[in-house]
């Protein structure tokens, strides 16, 4: 007879199909508690809700939700930054390829409006969480920011091999000025700074075409000293 034994109630296959087991138990959870988070921000408003609500409709305790959130600020991002970059994927996945830049970018945008119209309250709180997240692990998996200005110089890149774009422009500041372009559009948007009732549309293509301007062939890009006055 063996001298070795096995646990109570254990199987020959049951220790290694344990940490699969856990991960999905954990998985289902972070499912459950953001479907809670966003049927209840829908229902009741992302101000009114509490964490012990969503909590008790997750079927988890307190302490297991901020496990996974810290605050109600970081539930919101779970709930929508996959959303968000659903959008992202699906707006570059669409894009004209051969369209000039302006209109590519006027695409990818359009998406994000559309996305953030259908739930402009929560648009806006996200909007601001999104841009202000405190600094940390959950701060630096959300930063989506990034990763969208680095695509949007992905098309200048592209721009400039068609020849609409000047080689020594400058890729990485050319993504972060696109994207602070489309932000600053969008907040005056949400906050209805255009107007009410105005579209996002020509204030962004106005701003956009006059940035492009800069980009172009021939244009003087490089820094210059500030000259001094006589």
């Amino acid at each position: 007879m063996s001298m070795v034994t096995s646990r109570k109630g254990s199987s020959p296959g049951e220790d290694a199909e344990a940490p699969g087991l856990r991960e999905r138990n954990k998985q289902e959870k972070l499912e459950r508690i953001r479907e809670a988070a966003r049927e209840l921000f829908q229902e009741k408003g992302f101000a009114e809700t509490t964490t012990r609500e969503i909590a008790q409709r997750a079927g988890v305790g307190t302490g297991t939700l901020f496990l996974y959130a810290r605050t109600k600020e970081e539930l919101l991002m779970l709930v929508l930054a996959e959303r968000v970059e659903a959008v992202q994927e699906e707006r570059f996945r669409t894009l004209p390829r051969e369209a000039p830049l302006l209109e590519q970018l006027l695409h990818v945008f359009e998406g994000f409006f559309s996305f953030y119209a259908k739930e402009p309250g929560l648009a806006r709180t996200f909007i601001r969480e999104l841009l202000f997240l405190e600094p940390g692990p959950a701060g630096e998996r959300m930063q989506l920011e990034r990763t969208f200005a680095a695509r949007l110089a992905e098309l200048v890149v592209a721009a400039r091999e068609r020849g609409e774009v000047a080689p020594e422009v400058d890729l990485e500041v050319a993504g972060f000025n696109l994207f602070s372009l489309y932000i600053t559009t969008l907040i005056a948007w949400l906050s209805g700074a255009l107007g009410p009732g105005e579209s996002w549309r020509p204030m962004l293509e106005r701003t956009l075409a006059l940035q492009l301007r800069g980009f172009g062939p021939g244009a003087d890009t490089s820094p210059r000293k500030k000259r001094r006055q006589s």
